[in-house]
């Protein structure tokens, strides 16, 4: 049975794509230069990044998106994956609903941004998506407008959890998303959430990182006396999004927890300024403070900040190079750095 949920979405994705009206396919790709201590200690100066292909299609009130990647196996195990692939029916013009493996709404990089590194308003995700956020879920999502307040809009997703990856509901329902979003102007928008998970078994979990990590928290690092039970997991964000005609701002808070413990914390700033269609300079601040009594992720403070310029060189190409300072257990085994780091990203 855990199957029967991928097998019903391939039978109704094949059934879109014979009767898709408007089939539109996108390619996206970077590379990479990173002048830093931990990229040159790990021989990833210079790198061919991840690959997206992007296909979406509708055929009247039906619709998919499916989102596929490659990366070379120098950088990841899996070198092709399945980021996103699901199907949408419209009940009307203002309410939806979703099934198959998405992105969770959680905020607004999440929700708006997907793995073309044209799109990223930075050159790297927050550190929040390393540790905290739940990027991808497989679920059942509705989303829609309030029929009564202009600019209110809601998403619902009821999913299979962390844990399971990619086994649709294999032990059932594990999490679940409430956000909201309000978009006051036609340049504004903000989104507030509630997620909740099982974590399964966490010790055997791919992101248990809380031991063996005192050395960077020090001695008083709590220790979870019942590794391997299951727990569960929280997160609340709050997202705002503004675009205007001279300045770009995206701000990303965020608070999490694990087994009812206490509160860790994230914050992402992004502010940019239009010099002219084509070139921009930004500025960026990227914090995350876990708490020493957490029992999953690896307790400590880290940050990093910098300024960046970003030059479109044409509708297709993107450059952007960024100088920062990182601060803390996330900055490597160095632990502070000073980084140069270059993207060249093209989208087809």
């Amino acid at each position: 049975m855990k199957r029967l949920g991928c097998v019903l979405l391939a039978g109704l994705l094949s059934a879109s794509l014979v009767n898709a009206q408007d089939i539109n396919a996108n390619w996206f790709t970077h590379f990479e230069f990173d002048g830093s201590k931990t990229a040159e200690a790990a021989d990833r100066e210079f790198e061919w990044g991840e690959s997206a292909l992007f296909m979406t299609g509708n055929s009247g009130r039906w619709s998919f998106l499916s989102e596929a990647t490659f990366q070379s196996e120098k950088y990841r195990d899996k070198q092709f994956t399945l980021e996103r692939i699901h199907v949408r029916y419209e009940f009307n013009r203002d309410n939806a609903i979703s099934f198959g493996k998405m992105h969770t709404p959680v905020n607004y990089w999440n929700d708006n941004f997907h793995h073309g590194r044209y799109f990223f308003p930075t050159i790297n995700r927050p550190w929040s998506f390393s540790r905290f956020v739940p990027i991808h879920e497989v679920g059942v999502r509705l989303s829609g407008q309030s029929p009564m307040v202009e600019g209110v809009g809601y998403d619902l997703v009821v999913g299979s959890g962390q844990s399971v990856g990619n086994d649709a509901f294999s032990k059932g329902i594990q999490s679940y998303t409430a956000s909201f979003n309000w978009a006051p102007t036609a340049q504004s928008r903000t989104i507030v959430s509630y997620y909740r998970d099982s974590i399964l078994s966490h010790q055997d979990s791919p992101n248990h990182h809380a031991m063996g990590m005192e050395d960077h928290a020090g001695p008083d690092v709590a220790v979870d006396s019942n590794l391997n039970k299951d727990i569960p997991y929280e997160l609340l964000s709050w997202s705002l999004h503004h675009e205007g005609d001279a300045w770009r701002t995206l701000t990303d808070l965020s608070a999490n927890r694990t087994d009812s413990g206490d509160w860790n914390w994230a914050a992402f700033q992004y502010v940019g300024y239009h010099l002219n269609e084509s070139l921009s300079l930004y500025g960026l601040l990227d914090y995350v403070n876990v708490s020493r009594s957490e029992v999953h992720f690896a307790p400590g403070i880290a940050q990093r900040y910098g300024l960046g310029v970003e030059w479109f060189a044409t509708n297709n190409i993107s450059l952007k190079v960024e100088a920062r300072s990182e601060h803390g257990f996330s900055a490597g085994p160095y632990g502070d750095s000073k980084v140069l780091e270059a993207q060249l990203a093209l989208g087809f």
